[in-house]
């Protein structure tokens, strides 16, 4: 994303008054914050965590204590020992009352009976657990024959004990006891401690003592700061605000629950009576930080302009003079570093004018020269042609077979130079005259499948195989899409021409990160490697290509290159890239286009 001028003058104005405001007010609440610190509610929260941390491991205890016994009650285990043939629809009446029986003892709000496959048998209890929930911890009770943890829901989270149930040296069955936390341990916990609990899964409150949903939606808020980073258990005490007040809260893991699952208790004491001077000098610190501000910010739109306007000026004239126009008024005025640059962008101006003048001179007489050249070519061109074909028809007489063999070689050749002089005009149009580009946003795939066409269908008389892959991730380009069809289509055309029969062409088109790139591969006779380095200078002539080939006698019908890679590069070019080639004899040639991708350009902002 580009970052106008205009808004970074203003945030190195502001930058300034806003960080002093900042430290100001970062070291007045530190002081006042370590003053008030020294109290007893610090440790008051930390006795508060021992405890609740002292409850939650009795009742685990509990848990998988009724858990151990219950496992090896005869009653319970031999019914799990069934193997599944023998059950029915009275086995699961049976499991369901001996698990109820077993419950009225534990008083377990979850009491579930599972399988030896995990399978669940009878679910008893207040609450029911999901299979993704419990079948990770099923695998460590099957490895380690039981485990305490806490088992989380998108909502909820539950303290439990998961046992192994084993018979006859096997595991028959899994049995599961848990207990919520929940908004009644919160209460339970709040009249012992005089505080107020929140119980959180991941991001959702589960269980709280607070009333006003402010308060929650605070705390909620808070709990990114608030939670303990990997490998920690506990955060810092730590200040939040809410409408009802300043509570000082302290966050834990909830004692052998999972990290990943991030489960925590936050433990919140009042810190008002404590707080009520800092919240004053806050409140005028941050209202002399917000006049600084403001003055910071109009001071910077004040310098901004002064600074921008002569600089729009300058990239105005810079963008007129880009496109041809080297006379828009460029109406800076003053003694200043800036009206100096104005001065000698004006007259930088006027000598690259000069120059273009006297190249484009020379460039006229050498596209005037090409155009006439392919002028005169074309009429001695159509009247060979118009002989050959009278010949060719027998008007003039019998054609004997190898009078035909010569006429199909002057047809050939006319074809060629009919070629030459095409090429021959239209680079004499590119060099007469400015490339200017329609830049637009076009669709890569449609550009690339046009010219591949186009070159098709020139080619149409020669048994090559043309292969076109864009990549789908590839969307819409900035480009000037006639010219830049016209560039492919030269490029494939020739790769065509130089493949033999039954050989085959390859154009893949893909964008890399910023840079778009069009790759026309061919199994072709190759260039010699003394012509790559003038290859878009010369091209490269069918006897130079060939010379090897018809050494050994594999000479086969391939027009020469002309003046089209000339043509592609220009495009090529005008578009900000480059065109690379890789060729070796008798394996093939490569071309590459390779061009940035460009965004449309619009106004800078002001």
């Amino acid at each position: 994303m580009r970052i106008s001028l205009r808004w970074r003058i203003l945030l190195l104005t502001v930058l300034t008054p806003a960080t002093l405001g900042l430290a100001t007010l970062l070291t007045v609440s530190r002081n006042v914050s370590d003053h008030v610190n020294s109290s007893s509610i610090h440790e008051s929260l930390e006795h508060s965590s021992l405890v609740f941390e002292s409850m939650l491991r009795v009742r685990s205890r509990e848990l998988a204590g009724s858990a151990h016994v219950i496992a090896q009650d005869p009653r319970f285990f031999s019914l799990l020992m069934l193997r599944s043939a023998q059950r029915d629809n009275r086995f699961a009446v049976t499991v369901r009352g001996m698990a109820q029986d077993f419950n009225r003892i534990s008083q377990a709000d979850l009491f579930e009976v599972f399988d030896r496959e995990g399978r669940l048998l009878a679910s008893v209890g207040r609450v029911a657990s999901a299979r993704p929930e419990r079948d990770s911890l099923m695998r460590i009770a099957r490895r380690e024959g039981s485990i305490e943890a806490v088992m989380t829901r998108p909502d909820a989270h539950y303290q439990v004990a998961l046992r192994s149930v084993v018979a006859d040296g096997r595991i028959v069955g899994m049995l599961l006891l848990g207990a919520p936390i929940g908004t009644d341990l919160a209460r339970q916990l709040r009249s012992m401690m005089r505080c107020e609990v929140t119980f959180v899964s991941g991001a959702v409150i589960t269980g709280t003592t607070h009333d006003a949903l402010a308060d929650r939606k605070a705390l909620t808020r808070a709990m990114g700061r608030l939670a303990p980073g990997p490998g920690r258990s506990t955060g810092p005490v730590t200040e939040i605000g809410t409408p009802s007040g300043t509570w000082l809260t302290l966050a834990r893991r909830i004692p052998v629950s999972d990290p990943q699952h991030r489960q925590f208790y936050v433990l919140q004491r009042s810190f008002d009576p404590e707080t009520s001077f800092l919240r004053v000098m806050r409140n005028d610190m941050m209202l002399l930080a917000l006049l600084a501000l403001v003055a910071a910010l109009v001071t910077g739109l004040l310098f901004a302009e002064q600074i921008l306007r002569p600089i729009q000026g300058l990239v105005r004239g810079a963008r007129e003079m880009e496109r041809g126009n080297y006379d828009h008024p460029v109406n800076v005025r003053g003694r200043d570093e800036i009206g100096y640059l104005a001065e000698r962008f004006v007259e930088m101006r006027h000598r690259e004018r000069a120059y273009l003048d006297s190249l484009e001179q020379a460039t006229r007489l050498k596209s005037q020269f090409l155009s006439m050249a392919s002028h005169e070519l074309r009429t001695p061109i159509s009247v060979l042609r118009g002989y050959r074909d009278i010949i060719a028809s027998g008007d003039l007489g019998p054609v004997t077979p190898k009078q035909q063999d010569a006429l199909g070689t002057m047809r050939e050749h006319l074809a060629r130079l009919t070629r030459l002089a095409e090429d021959a005009g239209r680079f004499a149009r590119l060099k007469s005259e400015r490339i200017v580009l329609d830049f637009g946003l076009h669709d890569l795939a449609t550009v690339v499948r046009n010219a591949v066409a186009a070159a098709c269908t020139v080619g149409a008389d020669r048994d090559v195989h043309v292969e076109t892959r864009v990549d789908p991730v590839a969307d819409a380009i900035v480009a000037d899409a006639e010219s830049l069809e016209q560039a492919i289509f030269q490029i494939v055309t020739n790769a065509i021409r130089f493949t033999p029969d039954g050989g085959r062409v390859d154009v893949q088109a893909r964008c890399d990160e910023d840079r778009l790139r069009i790759i026309v591969s061919d199994t072709g006779v190759g260039i010699p490697p003394e012509r790559l380095d003038v290859l878009f200078v010369y091209g490269v002539s069918d006897r130079e290509v060939n010379k090897h080939h018809t050494a050994e006698g594999l000479e086969f019908n391939a027009p020469g290159l002309g003046l089209g890679l000339s043509v592609a590069r220009a495009i090529v070019e005008a578009h900000g890239g480059r065109i690379e080639v890789q060729s070796v004899v008798d394996q093939g040639s490569t071309f590459l286009i390779d061009m940035p991708l460009r965004e449309l350009e619009s106004e800078p902002a002001a």
